[in-house]
């Protein structure tokens, strides 16, 4: 495994770990295997394909097609705050392609792969090509990844066209809008010109009303036994949750 002497026998080792873990995951399903078990196999497997991912080489053409395969397989999912079928429905439904990258990290060698993901419950909410310096990809390349401190991302060229098109795909409205101004000195100013939708918003273009819906919530937290100040709290948390942005938002 550690010298892996020809292209076929990279293929060979790949191949030969995928079977592997595929009959340990039939295992686990059938009972033979703890999850434990399953959890250790899974990060064999991923030790066995960085170890493959160290022999080839980029440059070279032939190994073109198992580097794109093991960064697939190996790439991140990462969750991004927004929904691709209100902000950028042609990268689902015609498969546009829209420069994305990190806006920060960039003075940093992209170590990882990720593949981003909305935050719908469809399993269609991700984008799958990128566009990168060797061309069209299926995952996108990312500096080290910060859970304390997750970057932020810019994505490109897709406008009110986009906007028009977009849809309340799982009632999740319109984003905010900013105006970026650039002045001669080069500095910038960034100004919120649209809060986008809330909560509210989305219910009664459903033809729900949020007051009503309020009104029923009050009704019901008076009838439990929890003492005034918890009963206060459930009522704002859910007024908060109402008329509040209908996309995460910060604590």
């Amino acid at each position: 495994m550690h010298k892996p002497g020809t292209r076929r026998s990279l293929r060979e080792w790949l191949h030969d770990s995928q079977m592997d873990l595929h009959d340990i995951h039939i295992g686990y399903s059938s009972g033979a295997f703890s999850l434990q078990e399953r959890a250790w196999a899974e990060q064999l497997y991923l030790s066995m394909c960085h170890e493959v991912q160290k022999q080839l080489d980029p440059q070279n053409r032939a190994h073109r097609p198992i580097i794109d395969e093991l960064q697939e397989r190996m790439a991140d999912k990462m969750y991004v705050n927004f929904s691709l079928f209100q902000s950028m429905p042609d990268a689902w439904g015609i498969d546009q392609l829209f420069p994305v990258l990190p806006l920060e990290g960039l003075d940093q060698v992209p170590e990882r792969r990720a593949v981003l993901l909305d935050i719908t419950c469809d399993s269609d909410g991700a984008i799958d090509h990128y566009i990168d310096g060797d061309g069209i990809a299926t995952t996108m390349p990312m500096p080290e990844y910060d859970p304390e401190n997750p970057p932020m991302l810019g994505f490109f060229m897709v406008g009110a066209y986009q906007e028009i098109l977009g849809n309340m795909h799982n009632l999740f409205g319109d984003t905010e809008a900013v105006d970026v101004f650039v002045f001669p000195d080069g500095s910038v100013e960034v100004e919120l010109s649209d809060e986008g939708d809330t909560v509210a918003d989305m219910l009664q273009y459903v033809q729900l009303d949020p007051k009503t819906l309020l009104t029923h919530f009050r009704d019901q937290v008076k009838q439990t036994d929890l003492d005034d100040a918890l009963q206060q709290q459930f009522l704002e948390e859910f007024e908060a949750g109402l008329y509040g942005y209908t996309y995460l938002e910060d604590e």
